[in-house]
């Protein structure tokens, strides 16, 4: 008879949030870092792991509740992986943004009393993600196909998780595709084996399904990723999902046998229909394909570059540099005010993305450049061309910091920072800082409900000294 160990609790007082929304307290002297408990509250928690002195732990027992929080809507949430604050109500949970933004620029950046403005939320924050990346698995006991994403920190797939982030439709066609799958008996890559490097070979399968909905024009494109040979009655499996949803306009296929890195293969295969939607931000029309990286929140990106456009700030006779630009996506917003906007990115397919969007909407006063930005831009200087404003829109890893040290050197007017990761844009702000700008103002957008992401707007000016 095997005797469970009783297991060893701590009381814990939470007194602030982590990057990603976890609350924050101390164990012995030791920071400790717990998912799901607020700030001013007591909890019971079992230590789960402890790394370089800092401990993580899970919460067994909520002994003092804050007022925010509420029953979350999803009956996975304790287990799934794909949102952290839907037990905040929501008034809480862009409180709790506020403070990420502000502790992050305060602890890694160095800045006193920061002008953090009250995040920008959602009238109704549900349902509003227009992309998504499933993982595909295969449940032995009931013999079916299941999606969904995988638990915190496991490869552990918890099927028909975050649905509450998509719209109904979607939510009803994954359903539909769970069914559709297993009756075809589609083989599904082993998730155990592809993951543990000692499980030794594994049949390859289907290994993801991408969804993209254009909340424009009501419309789906379904993207099966296999990590081997396509399933023979992919087309009968198109035919049939056509005839069921006739808001899909477009099923592609694409191979990728790589265990990290991004999702899709290198090259996407149309089945049937289109390999591309139409979205629409603001005045303009955008037309995304699989690997095309557009915001998965269509109605905040509208908020969110209008916030971009407030702070450049424009007069109709500046010259404008869009650093990452991407999809031109910033390059356009800017060019309604802006004398001329010059966009840079160094992927040459997100460079022939953004010349066609000129082209669809019609703006005129807007050049793609394909490159580094912290080599384009000293050399746009030579040239003669000298921005009053640049725009940095980096990746979560932030700003290279050679771009920063050409952005000092350059000395534009104006900097208008996006960023999705508050310790990185801490981080560059600091540097851009001790080159001579000035932290203006700070403008957090809520673009991910229910998660503990946050995107932030920033100003910063130079000073003439």
């Amino acid at each position: 008879m095997t005797v469970e160990k009783e297991k060893k609790l701590d009381e814990v007082n939470i007194t602030g949030y982590a990057h990603d929304g976890a609350g924050v307290g101390r164990v012995g002297g030791q920071v400790i870092f717990v998912p799901g408990a607020l700030a001013g509250e007591k909890v019971l928690v079992e230590i789960k792991e402890g790394r370089k002195g800092v401990l993580r732990g899970t919460v067994q027992e909520v002994l003092f509740p804050a007022k925010e929080r509420q029953t979350p809507a999803c009956r996975l949430f304790p287990q799934c992986g794909g949102c952290q604050l839907q037990h905040v109500s929501y008034p809480g949970q862009l409180a709790i943004k506020e403070q990420i933004v502000r502790q992050a620029l305060e602890r890694i950046g160095g800045f006193k009393e920061v002008g953090v403005r009250p995040v920008l939320g959602m009238k109704k924050p549900w349902g509003y993600r227009n992309k998504g990346h499933f993982q595909v698995g295969y449940d032995r006991r009931e013999e079916r196909i299941k999606l969904g994403f995988f638990a915190e920190g496991s490869h552990a797939l918890v099927q028909g998780s975050c649905r509450h982030l998509f719209s109904p439709r979607v939510t009803s066609l994954l359903v539909y595709l769970e069914e559709l799958l297993t009756a075809f008996r589609v083989k599904v890559e082993d998730v155990d084996k592809v993951n543990n490097v000692n499980a030794g070979a594994f049949t390859p399968g289907l290994r993801h399904l991408l969804i993209r909905e254009s909340k424009a024009n009501d419309e789906i494109l379904v993207v099966f990723i296999y990590s081997g040979k396509y399933c023979d009655e992919i087309e009968d499996i198109s035919r049939e999902i056509v005839r069921q949803y006739p808001e899909v306009v477009g099923i592609c296929q694409s191979e990728n046998k790589k265990k990290g890195g991004p999702v899709l293969g290198n090259k996407v295969e149309i089945l049937w229909g289109r390999d591309w939607l139409e979205e629409q931000i603001g005045p303009f029309t955008f037309r995304s394909s699989p690997a095309s990286f557009l915001q998965i929140n269509s109605i905040q990106t509208t908020v969110l570059y209008n916030q971009v456009l407030q702070y450049a700030a424009l007069s109709g006779a500046e010259e404008i540099v869009d650093t990452y630009c991407g999809i031109g996506t910033i390059s356009l917003f800017l060019a309604q005010k802006a004398k001329k906007v010059t966009g840079i990115e160094i992927v040459p397919e997100a460079i022939v993305d953004a010349q066609k969007n000129a082209e669809r909407n019609r703006v005129s006063n807007v050049e793609f450049k394909q490159g580094k930005a912290e080599r384009l831009l000293p050399e746009m200087v030579v040239q003669g061309i000298r921005p009053e404003v640049v725009i940095v829109d980096p990746p979560r890893k932030g700003c290279d910091r050679r771009l920063l040290e050409a952005i000092i050197t350059v000395k534009p007017q104006r900097v208008v920072y996006v960023s999705c990761n508050p310790s990185t844009l801490a981080r560059d702000l600091r540097i851009l800082a001790d080159g001579g700008y000035l932290l203006r103002e700070v403008q957090p957008v809520d673009m991910f409900p229910q998660t503990g992401h946050v995107e932030t707007v920033v100003l910063i000016s130079r000073v003439d000294k």
